[in-house]
């Protein structure tokens, strides 16, 4: 099943999971500092809890407010994703892989531009 990046909400294991694939591919691949930084940009944009009041409590159906302050933080959020996607291609060209190989992979698990 093909994940659709700009549409997705949830993104906690992308890294893992592109290191994983491009290490089945290219066995001595290995993760940059860039890739990592990504990844912390990427976190850092998700985290929609930063910006609730303290003491908000959350309701198992989240209230509009709560919803407000998720579909903010998903844009940014999204766009780190697909970069994170672009930069592993770049980088397992760089350290040796070919680029179509793990382009294709890629493509199979994800649909990352708009």
């Amino acid at each position: 099943m093909q994940k659709d990046i700009i549409k997705e909400s949830y993104f906690g294991t992308l890294m893992c999971i592109l290191i994983d694939e491009s290490r089945r591919i290219l066995p001595t691949f290995n993760a940059t500092a860039e890739l990592h930084k990504i990844q912390n940009d990427m976190c850092l944009a998700g985290s929609w809890i930063d910006h609730m009041p303290v003491g908000t409590i959350v309701e198992t159906v989240p209230q509009a407010s709560i919803m407000k302050l998720q579909e903010d933080a998903l844009p940014e959020y999204r766009r780190l994703a697909a970069n994170l996607i672009d930069r592993f291609i770049d980088e397992f060209e760089a350290q040796g892989g070919r680029r179509i190989e793990i382009t294709e992979k890629f493509e199979r698990m994800y649909k990352w531009k708009q």
